[in-house]
């Protein structure tokens, strides 16, 4: 039976997990784990995409992560090849290190989000490797302890996790989280456990499985996220149909800035070349979801290049009222 799609939903947070495949460990040694913050905290730099936590197993890990416009794989697929080479290479392994695409479920902010970061955070404790809460906050494979300022965490977004937090009072979002950590040791042991704290939570009772997906929020955010992800998919699909590929995408911009692919293959500091440099790479991989490989080699710049142009061309697109047409 096919897998499922991903549920395509932007600028959320989503809670993802990926698993090493057979009796394999995702560290051997201190070294294979600092390669693979190093590599999370490259690829998280060139998707632009921000980091609310993230704990370690032997066999898998999990994260929050709030996604922006760009497709989750543009992390995920270049971010896990990138270690199981550096793995396979030096452990003398062959083929896949990760168990597929990682599974991801897409929370809603507010009350949710607290709860699911909490959640996260306490899954050393459900998984017998923390007893005690002091245990917990010096335990260094889980980013709770940088929240806490017992360790630090490279590209961790502490200013957004403790405004999750953050109230009407004057109460110390801190405080706040701290709380809701001890409430989520003392009452959730599985995670049946933590969806019946959401739902225990909120005015509705209905069910965070939704038309065959896990999403965590409200009726109005399930509706939501169902519906951008249906939009999306039929827009892609007409893209398709359209034809759009990255001949027909360098005729667009081209016929809409005052340059040729030549001219923007050259180095050059041209405020022009520029901006249709970052056109491109934004129509590219964030519009038409092209691979950031095939997108370099188009224009003549590096797959990092990319990632940066393209998140500063959807600002270069919006503010010129430039918009990818499926009938040009």
């Amino acid at each position: 039976m096919a897998r499922k799609p991903r549920l395509c939903v932007s600028d959320v947070i989503h809670h993802v997990t990926s698993e090493v495949i057979d009796s394999r460990v995702l560290f051997r040694d201190s070294a294979d784990k600092d390669k693979f913050i190093d590599l999370l905290n490259k690829y998280l730099a060139e998707t632009g995409f921000d980091l609310l936590g993230i704990v370690f197993y032997p066999q898998h890990y999990e994260m929050a992560l709030r996604l922006n416009d760009r497709p989750m794989k543009d992390l995920f697929q270049r971010f896990h090849s990138a270690y199981a080479r550096y793995y396979n290479k030096k452990h003398s392994f062959e083929g896949y290190l990760f168990q597929g695409r990682p599974k991801s479920i897409p929370v809603e902010d507010g009350l949710y989000a607290q709860l699911l970061i909490a959640y996260l955070h306490t899954g050393p404790t459900r998984a017998g490797i923390c007893k005690t809460i002091v245990e917990l906050d010096n335990y260094k494979d889980c980013t709770h302890s940088a929240v806490m300022g017992k360790s630090v965490f490279p590209n961790l977004k502490l200013d957004q996790i403790l405004k999750l937090y953050s109230s009407d009072g004057n109460e110390d979002p801190k405080v706040i989280y701290s709380k809701t950590i001890k409430q989520m040791m003392e009452k959730c042991d599985r995670f049946q456990d933590f969806i019946d704290m959401l739902k225990a939570s909120k005015e509705d009772k209905q069910s965070m499985y939704e038309s065959g997906y896990w999403i965590i929020g409200s009726p109005k955010f399930k509706k939501a996220a169902l519906k951008q992800d249906k939009e999306k998919r039929i827009r892609m699909a007409n893209y398709v149909r359209a034809n759009w590929d990255h001949n027909r995408l360098a005729e667009f911009v081209f016929s809409r800035m005052p340059v040729s692919l030549n001219d923007i293959k050259r180095r050059g500091r041209n405020n022009v070349l520029s901006d249709a440099r970052k056109l491109y790479c934004y129509f590219a991989v964030t519009v038409l979801e092209m691979t950031t490989l095939s997108t370099a080699e188009k224009i003549n710049v590096t797959s990092t290049a990319v990632c940066r142009l393209a998140r500063q061309g959807k600002s270069i697109a919006y503010n010129k009222g430039i918009e990818l047409l499926l009938i040009d």
